[in-house]
């Protein structure tokens, strides 16, 4: 077979292209860290990392998912024990009032106060979160949910019976009974939050039976049988009775904020799980993907040696001729 001089040196450039693409390659893989530049270095284990790479932006995606609802779940429970404990100082005044020794002048102080605190209550209510989102309208976050009702019928001169209830409520509810929820892994939605129906709206009793009125109306018929200026006879028994819808109204708030309690501790464990999930996923990925730099720079030495040997070849080769022999 006939050698011919274009053979030589295509030959010779062939080989010279192939050293130094395997040279760029491995320079690249040592100024990225790492193994896989393409699919082509290594198909099976590409394809894997792109798998677990999604797996891993989805983890990404939940574990934003619970931060956002560690967020709500702990201003919701903050707030509800806020609210709680304005219940339990209107509790401690409506004991104070009972007391039969105390005229109308220090009734109307204590009274005075409990306004205070049924104002505070409203405000409560329309707490907003840091997005101007009121927490407890429902999906109406952007409304205002509670405002006094202008219209309701106040307790008429000498009255004994509450005036308020949910035919006739202080308070009026303009937001919605939707519950705001979040998808915090991939099989389980949680609630951050409760609508202001269920928390304000619909009291319940020890039994779970709904009061038949708002825990505004409730705090308002106290106020209301304490306070000389609204025209209503007191009445010790009456003003015991109301208490008593007190405590149920405090017994309704403390489940509700232990129910947000158990939520929130529940994303606290799903986060942690979350977690170490994504430090798993690293594990996988920096082992798909990251360089042995040992490795690769003593590929990178023999390539270059290699490259520069057969450089130094072609050239002396190319050079031969008859010619010189003659």
């Amino acid at each position: 077979m006939r050698v011919s001089t274009s053979m030589i040196y295509g030959s010779g450039l062939r080989g010279i292209m192939n050293l130094q693409s395997e040279l760029y390659r491995t320079q690249n893989q040592l100024s990225t860290g790492r193994r896989i530049l393409t699919p082509a270095d290594d198909p099976i284990g590409a394809a894997e990392a792109l798998e677990v790479s999604q797996s891993k932006a989805v983890n990404a995606q939940f574990k934003n998912n619970q931060a956002d609802a560690t967020v709500q779940l702990s201003l919701a429970e903050s707030i509800a024990g806020s609210v709680g404990n304005t219940l339990i100082r209107i509790s401690e005044l409506a004991a104070e009032a009972g007391n039969p020794m105390l005229d109308n002048a220090q009734r109307g102080t204590i009274a005075a106060e409990m306004k205070l605190q049924l104002q505070s209550l409203i405000g409560l209510a329309n707490t907003q979160d840091g997005s101007g989102l009121h927490i407890f309208a429902g999906y109406k976050s952007t409304t205002v949910p509670f405002a006094i009702n202008s219209t309701a019928t106040p307790p008429s001169p000498g009255d004994t019976a509450p005036a308020y209830s949910l035919g006739n409520t202080y308070v009026n509810y303009s937001g919605d009974a939707g519950t705001p929820a979040l998808q915090v892994t991939a099989s389980k939605v949680m609630a951050v939050s409760e609508n202001g129906m269920q928390l304000f709206m619909q009291v319940r009793d020890a039994q779970g039976n709904i009061t038949g009125q708002s825990m505004f109306d409730t705090v308002k018929n106290l106020v209301d049988i304490v306070d000389p200026s609204s025209g209503m006879t007191f009445s010790t028994s009456e003003l015991e009775q109301i208490r008593g819808n007190i405590k149920s109204t405090i017994d309704h708030v403390a489940n509700i904020r232990a129910s947000l309690g158990a939520r929130l501790n529940a994303v606290d464990g799903l986060t942690t799980t979350a977690t170490d999930i994504d430090y798993l996923y690293k594990v996988r990925l920096s082992e798909l993907q990251d360089l042995d730099y040992t490795e690769a720079i003593s590929r990178f030495a023999r390539y270059q040696t290699q490259l520069e040997a057969t450089q130094l070849t072609f050239k002396q080769t190319s050079q031969l001729s008859l010619f010189n022999l003659l």
